[in-house]
């Protein structure tokens, strides 16, 4: 990579390189007071469109990979980067479940005046819930696909860590937020990064990452508190309707594949529910190219209901 180049490039070999920017049309919309950094994989017509956010630790650029298998299979990709990550503005690592919920549906509504088509929402990290919370039911999706399913406060919904250390972290953080509400801490401490991008050869890519200004680098002790905050969602697993595939990663040890398959058996609607043999993600290319795979083959299944 070139001394000169963009940080993100690194991410990246040069032909996807070349069509990241060929297919990528910058542009933004405003959210709670923020303006959301948005990418659109351009495609004309009438086409379905994606809709994907991004895991906590990196950003829209970061997951390039996550987005081009559906550019090549000739859809639209609509990513954008959350408040105070990526970049988008907002107070750094500040982002909380609610407002992380509002740009979702500020991002639908952004979507919904520009394009027609049949839409998706992909989500490959906390994205996933955060999507179904905000998007389950709702007319305009035509189907959804997640990496983790779970609600919020429960014990797998932070995985990697022990229930009972969750139950003192939880009013800690509630008192540290209250006096000290600028209280930050190391993205590394918070979320064992090395068990996220988990790939044999993906200790570059991490270090990378780590790098990045961009990254996770500090997040705000009120987005950890909200992480472990219980919160219904607005449509239980149960009264669910919109088509959800979850793709289970079975040697996860951020979300165990136990906890996510029983949120995933509660569905009560059209659900495909798959376990793939890998660690919890990995930066390589044949990985997001299988997993993408699985995801337009759910997808199809749907654009024409």
């Amino acid at each position: 990579m070139s001394p000169s180049a963009p940080h993100w490039h690194g991410y990246y070999d040069s032909d996807e390189l070349d069509e990241i920017q060929s297919a990528v049309v910058p542009a933004t919309l405003q959210s709670g007071g923020n303006t959301l950094s948005v990418r659109v994989y351009e495609q004309p017509g009438n086409v379905p469109t994606v809709l994907i956010a991004h895991g906590l630790l990196g950003y829209g650029r970061t997951f390039a990979r996550f987005h081009l298998p559906f550019w090549r299979r000739g859809w639209r990709v609509v990513q954008f980067d959350m408040p105070g990550m990526g970049e988008s503005t907002g107070t750094r690592g500040a982002a909380t479940v609610p407002q992380m919920m509002t740009a979702w549906r500020d991002v639908l509504s952004w979507v919904a005046g520009r394009y027609d088509g049949p839409r998706f929402v992909c989500g490959n990290a906390e994205d996933s819930v955060l999507a179904y919370y905000v998007l389950a039911n709702n007319p305009e999706i035509a189907g959804i696909s997640v990496h983790t399913l779970f609600e919020y406060g429960e014990p797998h919904a932070v995985g990697w860590v022990h229930p009972a250390a969750v139950r003192v972290i939880r009013p800690l953080f509630t008192a540290i937020d209250r006096v000290f509400p600028s209280a930050s801490l190391p993205g590394q401490w918070t979320i064992p990064w090395k068990h996220v991008f988990a790939g044999a050869d993906d200790a570059g890519y991490r270090a990378h990452l780590a790098r990045d200004p961009h990254s996770l680098l500090r997040g705000r002790v009120a987005l950890g508190r909200s992480l472990i905050t219980p919160i219904q969602p607005a449509v239980p697993f149960e009264e669910c309707t919109t088509p959800v595939q979850v793709i289970i990663s079975r040697r996860s040890r951020i979300w165990p594949a136990a906890g996510v398959r029983r949120s995933a058996e509660r569905l009560g609607g059209p659900r495909e529910i798959i376990e793939i043999d890998a660690p919890h993600w990995e930066a390589s290319r044949q990985f997001h190219d299988d997993y993408c795979r699985l995801v337009i083959n759910w997808f199809d299944q749907w654009v024409c209901r």
